[in-house]
């Protein structure tokens, strides 16, 4: 088990800096070491983190370091021959190491901000921007991806043993592809990165099932507040495994569409607006070619949720075929619905900037 986990995130080379797929490790782990030692692990885990361990020094950076070279050291003496030993020290460890890896990247950024807060520009609107991009830098190294810690929670327990290993973590690689994509392009912010942690869900099916997923939210009766509680993603294998490319749109997709979901309920402040393109007192007045899907004519939310992911999936295309709109200035639905998604997260983007003015203030 911890062989083939090693071997895939190159453990050997490993440094505090690298990207840890800390969500597949865990998922592993759970899969393959009995339940009760996954329980004391877990207690023990909860123990640490109570404690509130700090670091008295004046160089946290490089004391973080070196605790991370001790689990990591630990990892790989950790002995095999007690089993359930084995999996709680593992589970513990590695654990402790993505705490570790967590606090040194905020440490990373909150020091950006110290250091830049301290410099004198005489352009506040140039500071605030040059603070923003050396903070986006640190967090993305080119690609959020290599930095931005996600996890999200897999079942694999229904897919060909001889696909598993391989099949998911492709999944999980397109997933996260897509989290840090639209991390930076501020669709989603860091708010939202810690609102959505560990509460996608991802179900593999054996049978040839059609894929479902669907978005779970409460309400208050008393105030009608909307809280966010899950998404749940069940991707049928022999429906993707044709070929990477679409294993990966269609995984893509269905993110997308989801997080359209979360956007409509919990970012844009005016989703009536998008909704009166194509409906009047919840009645379409659009034809059946003037939405993306045959799905989004089902009601305004899953007309939002499929004009977002198909806004996303095609967004960097030089020009879109599959729809007969041409100017993006007309009044085409498909390209109002486009306009608005640009718009909102245009304002997303200045209220992010914004923030960034404030903190210096």
């Amino acid at each position: 088990m911890m062989d083939f986990i090693k071997d895939n995130i190159k453990f050997n080379s490993m440094t505090i800096e690298s990207d840890v797929p800390y969500s597949i490790i865990q998922d592993i782990i759970n899969k393959y070491c009995p339940q009760d030692t996954i329980r004391e692990a877990k207690w023990s885990v909860n123990t640490i983190t109570k404690a509130r361990l700090t670091l008295d020094t004046s160089d946290k950076n490089k004391a973080l370091n070196e605790r991370f070279n001790v689990l990591k050291k630990a990892i790989k003496n950790t002995n095999e021959t007690d089993e359930d030993k084995y999996c709680k020290q593992n589970y513990l460890y590695f654990t402790l190491l993505k705490l570790t890896q967590e606090s040194y990247k905020w440490n990373i950024n909150e020091n950006v901000k110290t250091t830049n807060n301290t410099k004198t520009e005489k352009n506040e609107g140039y500071k605030a921007q040059s603070i923003k991009d050396e903070i986006t830098t640190i967090q993305t190294h080119g690609s959020a991806k290599n930095n931005l810690i996600f996890n999200f929670n897999h079942n694999t327990r229904w897919l060909p043993i001889n696909v598993r290993n391989s099949f998911y973590l492709d999944t999980e690689n397109y997933l996260q592809d897509t989290i840090a994509d639209l991390y930076t392009k501020n669709i989603l912010n860091y708010t939202d990165i810690q609102r959505l942690n560990n509460k996608i869900n991802v179900t593999y099916l054996q049978t040839c099932k059609t894929t479902e997923w669907d978005f779970r939210m409460t309400r208050n009766k008393s105030t009608g507040k909307y809280t966010f509680k899950e998404i749940n993603l069940n991707i049928a294998y022999c429906e993707t495994n044709n070929t990477p490319q679409k294993h990966q749109r269609h995984v893509q997709q269905i993110l997308a569409h989801e997080l359209g979901h979360y956007i409509y309920f919990f970012k844009d402040n005016n989703p009536s607006a998008f909704s009166e393109i194509c409906r009047n007192n919840w009645k379409t007045n659009c034809l059946s070619s003037e939405f993306v899907t045959n799905y989004a004519r089902r009601s305004q939310e899953e007309d939002y949720a499929e004009s977002f992911a198909y806004r996303y999936l095609n967004s960097n295309k030089s020009n879109n075929s599959n729809k007969s709109h041409n100017s993006p200035n007309d009044n085409n639905p498909i390209n109002q619905r486009e306009r608005h998604f640009e718009r909102l997260f245009e304002e997303e983007k200045d209220d992010d900037d914004e923030d960034e003015r404030n903190k210096i203030k």
